[in-house]
């Protein structure tokens, strides 16, 4: 009987600090720290998004677990902007780790056969894959997610295709770039304009100077530019980017200095 009471007991104990530790938990976007390459995790206490899975599952699998509680084993969304090893290597090991109920993925036939292999597991694991392109909407009781890129056809590169989003959560806006370029950059703008403007910018391509554009910073007018970026031989983020958000007055945040960011 005193053994049955102890049980109950620890289980008892155990069904509090879950719904304490559920109550407690914000929604907020977490910036991960995983070197040179990008994953952003979109989270309210009903439903996980990833965008983007970094370069190493174990970089990435750590970062998620400083953030989530041991016992949450599921991803409901994970999206792969484009089929660049530094955005979706990590993914490998995150399907492992964790239940993931969709993949969203860019319109685009690729050739990478590290990412045909991830399509592989993702269908041998049945979990849907549906592609995302300009004007989709995900929305959900926490946040907004606009869909801006790819337009399907417009672009031939793989970065030119990364899946762009614009975000909406806690009062706050975001704009998660993937890899594009001045061009992508440039037809956002004729696209978008104003729409554009946000609070919190992921700049695009790890703080590449193939990515700055004067006129996309201006009309984006960020308080804080994030930049994900690790140890690499591109120089990344090219002087260039840092003197022009300087000169800018947009302050940044690299997350091979500063770790990993988290805003509620």
């Amino acid at each position: 009987m005193k053994k049955l009471i102890l049980i109950l007991l620890c289980i008892n104990i155990g069904i509090f600090y879950l719904i304490f530790d559920f109550s407690k938990r914000e929604s907020k976007v977490d910036f991960l720290n995983v070197g040179e390459g990008s994953s952003v995790l979109i989270y309210n206490p009903r439903l996980k998004i990833l965008y983007d899975a970094g370069p190493y599952g174990f970089n990435t699998l750590s970062e998620i677990n400083k953030v989530l509680p041991f016992y949450d084993r599921r991803i409901d969304i994970l999206i792969i902007s484009h089929p660049d090893k530094d955005h979706y290597g990590g993914a490998f090991n995150i399907l492992e780790r964790f239940k993931i109920r969709l993949v969203l993925v860019p319109p685009i036939n690729p050739h990478d056969s590290g990412y045909l292999q991830l399509l592989k597991n993702i269908k041998d694991k049945n979990i849907p894959i549906l592609t995302l392109e300009k004007d989709d909407i995900i929305e959900t009781n926490y946040e907004k997610i606009f869909v801006l890129n790819p337009e399907e056809g417009i672009f031939d590169k793989d970065n030119e295709n990364s899946i762009v989003l614009k975000l909406i959560k806690n009062k706050k806006s975001f704009l998660l770039t993937g890899d594009i370029d001045k061009k992508v950059e440039e037809y956002l703008i004729d696209k978008y304009g104003k729409f554009l403007d946000i609070d919190y910018l992921l700049f695009p391509h790890h703080g590449s100077k193939y990515s700055l554009d004067e006129k996309f910073l201006k009309i984006t007018s960020p308080i804080l530019a994030i930049i994900q970026v690790g140890e690499n031989k591109y120089n990344h983020p090219h002087k260039e980017v840092i003197e022009k958000l300087k000169s800018f007055k947009i302050k940044y945040w690299r997350t091979d200095l500063n770790k990993a960011l988290i805003i509620k």
